[in-house]
């Protein structure tokens, strides 16, 4: 189990063939996540002592194939860069090597020692990475379903939750090697939290070596002492549907909505069991209703973020079908607010959440994510408080979590209105 008392968490367990460390460094979204984007990429581009990610790969080669990356993603109102190893186990090794040494080394020398030149980073890098990113942004707003979700929180939210994990245009074009430089001295000194999993025999030496990572008193990372700032989210009121025409053979809707719940207060467990049951599977209530029996969409859903309490569902329609599609989805989800549902339909959802909890525990990184997370808010849920507390959810707390729900606003695409242009060249 995870040791949430100490700057540095634990999870123990032998099941797995590698170990693995996290070092989590929280940054709000309201700061330059475009940048830090760029920045996580140009940082696996080399270091001093590795001078291309090549020399990274060779590295990671002789340490028996390890596993490195930067790995971004929004939580709350926090973007975490993660940076990730995974590496097999003394007792996999050819000659029971121990590699923890080489990849706590290897994270400090990309954190703290990235190839610089005349004090700056490289201009091709920073060009190359800058260009991708663009590239980057620009397929995430090609997929339609996603551009429909991205928006919706744009035009409902006010905060900065709304931003996208992998940043935007406008920040994008700001950006130069300078911005970056800064951007990582900023890290490199922030607050960070560290999370180790696998077969850890000498916790004692594991977390020397660990806090070893922790700098402070040279400038450099600080150990993190919990994200206790919850903001809670900060809605446009009266706020009309917009739709956008675009060229598309498919409309898209998204709606809204604040769940007055989050994993920080009110019953985040119900919460989590009303969302399955209503439109989180192909065995909720959205796609048995509206999409296979009533036949109005291509796909429905609803998700909800535990940490922020915001929650949107999403459909592919047929634009002829919106009103109806938008009139069921209200309906299945006033049902909710009712009591309108079977037992079934609440042991069959707690199984899916529970069966979810437990094939996650079958992938490290996956187990270490979900744990961390909750641990940088200050949350000491284990998977198994999680999986407990899902089972006590009974209907009366399904109910009233669902009449907590407040419709924000919604975001359609619907099909552009091409008219014919008159020829005058007679």
């Amino acid at each position: 189990m995870p040791d949430f008392n100490s700057s540095i968490g634990f999870y123990k367990s032998r099941k797995f063939k590698n170990n693995a460390i996290s070092v989590i460094i929280p940054v709000g979204m309201g700061e330059n996540v475009t940048g830090y984007n760029v920045l996580s990429q140009v940082l696996k581009r080399g270091t001093e002592r590795f001078a291309t990610s090549s020399e990274i790969s060779r590295y990671l080669q002789d340490m028996y194939g390890s596993f490195f990356d930067i790995i971004i993603g929004k939580r709350g109102d926090k973007l975490f860069l993660t940076f990730y190893i995974s590496f097999l186990d003394n007792r996999f090794t050819l000659y029971g090597e121990d590699l923890w040494e080489k990849a706590v080394d290897l994270i400090k020398e990309v954190i703290y020692r990235p190839r610089l030149v005349d004090g700056g980073f490289q201009s091709d890098i920073v060009s190359q990475e800058i260009d991708d990113q663009k590239l980057y942004i620009e397929s995430q707003y090609d997929d339609k379903g996603h551009y429909n979700s991205i928006k919706v929180m744009e035009q409902g939210l006010l905060d900065s939750y709304s931003k996208p994990e992998f940043g935007t245009m406008e920040e994008l074009a700001g950006l130069n090697g300078d911005l970056l430089l800064k951007l990582w001295n900023d890290l490199r000194s922030s607050e960070a939290y560290i999370q180790a999993s696998g077969n850890i025999e000498d916790e004692n030496r594991v977390s020397e070596l660990l806090s070893g990572i922790f700098d402070e008193a040279n400038g450099g990372l600080r150990v993190g002492r919990g994200l206790h700032d919850h903001v809670e989210p900060v809605f446009v009121k009266d706020l009309p549907k917009v739709e956008e025409a675009m060229k598309i053979n498919q409309g898209k809707m998204s709606l809204l909505y604040s769940t007055n719940t989050d994993i920080f207060r009110g019953d985040y467990f119900s919460l989590a069991v009303m969302n399955s049951i209503f439109g989180g599977g192909a065995h909720s209530k959205l796609f048995n209703e509206v999409r296979e029996k009533h036949s109005l969409c291509y796909y429905v859903y609803s998700t909800f973020d535990k940490f922020k309490g915001v929650m949107t569902i999403s459909s592919g329609v047929d634009f002829k079908n919106f009103d109806k599609a938008r009139e069921l989805i209200e309906l299945e989800l006033e049902k909710m607010k009712t009591g309108d549902f079977t037992d079934e339909e609440i042991t069959m959802s707690k199984t899916r959440l529970k069966a979810t909890l437990v094939a996650m525990e079958d992938s490290m990184y996956n187990t270490m994510e979900y744990i961390s997370s909750l641990r940088v808010y200050g949350i000491d849920y284990t998977i198994e408080d999680v999986i407990e507390g899902i089972e006590k959810v009974d209907r009366d707390r399904i109910m009233a979590v669902a009449r907590r729900l407040q419709y924000i606003t919604s975001h359609y695409l619907v099909k552009e209105d091409v008219s014919d242009v008159s020829d005058d060249r007679a």
